[in-house]
Protein backbone atom coordinates (compact mmCIF):
# COMPACT_ATOMS: atom_id res chain seq x y z
CA UNK A 1 0.00 0.00 0.00
CA UNK A 2 2.89 2.37 0.84
CA UNK A 3 4.51 1.66 -2.53
CA UNK A 4 1.25 2.43 -4.35
CA UNK A 5 0.92 5.69 -2.39
CA UNK A 6 4.47 6.81 -3.27
CA UNK A 7 4.02 5.89 -6.93
CA UNK A 8 0.71 7.74 -6.99
CA UNK A 9 2.32 10.91 -5.55
CA UNK A 10 5.14 10.67 -8.07
CA UNK A 11 2.67 10.40 -10.96
CA UNK A 12 0.69 13.37 -9.70
CA UNK A 13 3.86 15.48 -9.43
CA UNK A 14 4.86 14.50 -12.95
CA UNK A 15 1.57 15.82 -14.29
CA UNK A 16 1.56 19.04 -12.26
CA UNK A 17 3.46 22.29 -12.56
CA UNK A 18 4.30 24.73 -9.80
CA UNK A 19 3.37 28.25 -10.88
CA UNK A 20 3.59 31.43 -8.86
CA UNK A 21 0.35 33.28 -8.24
CA UNK A 22 -0.05 37.04 -7.99
CA UNK A 23 1.01 37.04 -4.35
CA UNK A 24 4.32 35.32 -4.91
CA UNK A 25 3.02 32.01 -3.57
CA UNK A 26 3.40 28.82 -5.52
CA UNK A 27 0.23 26.95 -6.46
CA UNK A 28 -0.07 23.53 -8.03
CA UNK A 29 -1.61 23.56 -11.49
CA UNK A 30 -2.14 20.43 -13.51
CA UNK A 31 -0.45 20.14 -16.86
CA UNK A 32 -3.84 19.97 -18.55
CA UNK A 33 -5.02 23.16 -16.90
CA UNK A 34 -1.78 24.86 -17.86
CA UNK A 35 -2.40 23.80 -21.44
CA UNK A 36 -5.94 25.12 -21.35
CA UNK A 37 -7.38 21.61 -21.60
CA UNK A 38 -10.55 20.64 -19.73
CA UNK A 39 -10.08 17.82 -17.23
CA UNK A 40 -12.13 14.85 -18.38
CA UNK A 41 -11.18 12.41 -15.67
CA UNK A 42 -12.25 11.94 -12.08
CA UNK A 43 -10.69 9.94 -9.28
CA UNK A 44 -13.44 7.98 -7.56
CA UNK A 45 -11.84 4.95 -5.93
CA UNK A 46 -12.14 4.77 -2.16
CA UNK A 47 -9.17 2.44 -1.84
CA UNK A 48 -6.91 4.14 -4.39
CA UNK A 49 -7.46 7.91 -4.60
CA UNK A 50 -5.14 8.10 -7.61
CA UNK A 51 -7.11 5.68 -9.74
CA UNK A 52 -8.42 7.54 -12.77
CA UNK A 53 -11.58 6.69 -14.69
CA UNK A 54 -13.40 8.59 -17.42
CA UNK A 55 -15.80 11.07 -15.83
CA UNK A 56 -18.32 10.36 -18.57
CA UNK A 57 -18.37 6.70 -17.55
CA UNK A 58 -19.20 7.32 -13.92
CA UNK A 59 -22.88 6.58 -14.46
CA UNK A 60 -21.91 3.14 -15.75
CA UNK A 61 -20.24 2.09 -12.52
CA UNK A 62 -22.22 -0.85 -11.17
CA UNK A 63 -22.01 0.20 -7.55
CA UNK A 64 -20.42 2.80 -5.30
CA UNK A 65 -17.66 0.42 -4.32
CA UNK A 66 -16.56 0.23 -7.93
CA UNK A 67 -16.14 -3.51 -7.55
CA UNK A 68 -16.90 -6.17 -10.10
CA UNK A 69 -18.24 -9.27 -8.34
CA UNK A 70 -17.52 -11.67 -11.23
CA UNK A 71 -14.17 -12.84 -9.89
CA UNK A 72 -15.52 -13.13 -6.36
CA UNK A 73 -18.48 -15.23 -7.53
CA UNK A 74 -16.17 -17.60 -9.40
CA UNK A 75 -14.08 -17.98 -6.27
CA UNK A 76 -17.20 -18.53 -4.18
CA UNK A 77 -18.50 -21.32 -6.42
CA UNK A 78 -15.06 -22.94 -6.51
CA UNK A 79 -14.90 -22.77 -2.71
CA UNK A 80 -18.39 -24.29 -2.35
CA UNK A 81 -17.44 -27.18 -4.65
CA UNK A 82 -14.55 -28.09 -2.34
CA UNK A 83 -17.14 -29.50 0.06
CA UNK A 84 -18.82 -31.87 -2.38
CA UNK A 85 -19.38 -35.14 -0.54
CA UNK A 86 -19.31 -33.57 2.94
CA UNK A 87 -22.00 -35.26 5.00
CA UNK A 88 -25.35 -33.74 5.89
CA UNK A 89 -25.74 -32.90 9.58
CA UNK A 90 -28.95 -31.40 10.90
CA UNK A 91 -28.02 -27.97 12.29
CA UNK A 92 -24.46 -28.38 10.94
CA UNK A 93 -22.59 -25.19 10.13
CA UNK A 94 -18.99 -26.34 9.68
CA UNK A 95 -16.94 -28.47 7.29
CA UNK A 96 -17.51 -31.37 9.69
CA UNK A 97 -21.10 -31.43 8.44
CA UNK A 98 -23.69 -29.02 7.05
CA UNK A 99 -27.41 -28.60 6.76
CA UNK A 100 -28.68 -26.47 3.86
CA UNK A 101 -28.66 -23.05 5.53
CA UNK A 102 -25.49 -23.87 7.47
CA UNK A 103 -23.76 -24.53 4.16
CA UNK A 104 -24.90 -21.31 2.47
CA UNK A 105 -24.04 -19.29 5.58
CA UNK A 106 -20.56 -20.82 5.79
CA UNK A 107 -19.76 -20.20 2.12
CA UNK A 108 -20.98 -16.60 2.10
CA UNK A 109 -19.22 -15.85 5.38
CA UNK A 110 -15.85 -16.65 3.81
CA UNK A 111 -16.47 -13.81 1.36
CA UNK A 112 -17.62 -11.25 3.89
CA UNK A 113 -21.39 -11.72 3.73
CA UNK A 114 -23.51 -12.65 6.74
CA UNK A 115 -26.61 -14.77 6.16
CA UNK A 116 -29.36 -15.50 8.65
CA UNK A 117 -29.43 -18.85 10.39
CA UNK A 118 -32.38 -20.57 8.67
CA UNK A 119 -33.42 -21.03 5.05
CA UNK A 120 -36.73 -19.25 5.71
CA UNK A 121 -34.98 -16.21 7.20
CA UNK A 122 -32.41 -16.16 4.38
CA UNK A 123 -35.36 -15.84 1.99
CA UNK A 124 -35.90 -12.35 3.39
CA UNK A 125 -32.37 -11.19 2.55
CA UNK A 126 -31.05 -9.61 -0.62
CA UNK A 127 -33.23 -8.80 -3.61
CA UNK A 128 -35.68 -10.91 -5.58
CA UNK A 129 -34.42 -12.45 -8.82
CA UNK A 130 -36.65 -13.72 -11.62
CA UNK A 131 -36.02 -17.28 -12.69
CA UNK A 132 -34.65 -16.37 -16.12
CA UNK A 133 -32.22 -13.90 -14.52
CA UNK A 134 -30.72 -16.30 -11.98
CA UNK A 135 -26.92 -16.23 -12.02
CA UNK A 136 -24.05 -17.90 -10.19
CA UNK A 137 -24.07 -17.06 -6.49
CA UNK A 138 -27.81 -16.42 -6.21
CA UNK A 139 -29.66 -18.27 -3.46
CA UNK A 140 -32.39 -20.67 -4.59
CA UNK A 141 -35.26 -21.55 -2.26
CA UNK A 142 -37.46 -24.60 -2.15
CA UNK A 143 -40.22 -25.94 0.04
CA UNK A 144 -39.48 -28.73 2.49
CA UNK A 145 -40.43 -32.29 1.64
CA UNK A 146 -44.08 -31.27 1.41
CA UNK A 147 -44.16 -29.46 -1.94
CA UNK A 148 -47.68 -28.18 -1.27
CA UNK A 149 -46.78 -26.36 1.93
CA UNK A 150 -45.62 -23.23 0.11
CA UNK A 151 -43.15 -22.54 2.93
CA UNK A 152 -39.40 -22.25 2.51
CA UNK A 153 -37.65 -25.31 3.85
CA UNK A 154 -34.48 -25.58 1.78
CA UNK A 155 -31.83 -23.29 0.26
CA UNK A 156 -29.10 -23.79 -2.34
CA UNK A 157 -26.49 -21.75 -4.21
CA UNK A 158 -26.89 -21.34 -7.98
CA UNK A 159 -23.87 -22.40 -10.02
CA UNK A 160 -25.06 -21.69 -13.55
CA UNK A 161 -28.09 -20.75 -15.64
CA UNK A 162 -27.78 -22.00 -19.23
CA UNK A 163 -29.37 -19.30 -21.44
CA UNK A 164 -29.98 -21.79 -24.25
CA UNK A 165 -31.85 -24.39 -22.21
CA UNK A 166 -32.88 -22.50 -19.08
CA UNK A 167 -31.29 -25.27 -17.03
CA UNK A 168 -30.11 -24.11 -13.63
CA UNK A 169 -27.54 -26.10 -11.69
CA UNK A 170 -27.00 -25.56 -7.99
CA UNK A 171 -24.96 -26.82 -5.07
CA UNK A 172 -26.55 -27.59 -1.71
CA UNK A 173 -26.57 -29.75 1.39
CA UNK A 174 -29.03 -32.56 0.73
CA UNK A 175 -30.18 -35.04 3.34
CA UNK A 176 -29.35 -37.71 0.80
CA UNK A 177 -25.73 -37.38 -0.28
CA UNK A 178 -24.63 -34.31 1.67
CA UNK A 179 -23.06 -31.52 -0.38
CA UNK A 180 -23.91 -32.21 -4.00
CA UNK A 181 -24.82 -30.60 -7.31
CA UNK A 182 -28.31 -30.93 -8.77
CA UNK A 183 -30.45 -29.51 -11.55
CA UNK A 184 -33.61 -27.49 -11.05
CA UNK A 185 -35.31 -29.44 -13.85
CA UNK A 186 -35.26 -32.61 -11.74
CA UNK A 187 -38.91 -33.37 -10.86
CA UNK A 188 -38.20 -33.37 -7.13
CA UNK A 189 -36.78 -29.84 -7.22
CA UNK A 190 -38.90 -28.30 -9.96
CA UNK A 191 -42.02 -29.12 -7.97
CA UNK A 192 -40.62 -27.49 -4.84
CA UNK A 193 -38.96 -24.36 -6.25
CA UNK A 194 -40.19 -21.12 -4.66
CA UNK A 195 -37.85 -18.32 -5.76
CA UNK A 196 -34.39 -16.80 -5.78
CA UNK A 197 -32.62 -13.98 -3.99
CA UNK A 198 -29.42 -12.09 -4.84
CA UNK A 199 -27.13 -11.20 -1.96
CA UNK A 200 -24.04 -9.96 -3.84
Amino acid sequence: MLVCFIVGIHLMDADNKNTPDGNGRTSVVSAREAAGDEMSYAAISRTNPFEIVPAAGMELIEDLDGEDNTAMLKDMIAYAKRFIGTRYVRGGKSPKGFDCSGFTSHVFKQFGYSLNASSSSQYGQGSKVERDEIAAGDLLFFTGRNSRSGRVGHVAIAIDNDPATGEITFIHAAISGGIRIDRISAPYYSARYIGARRIL
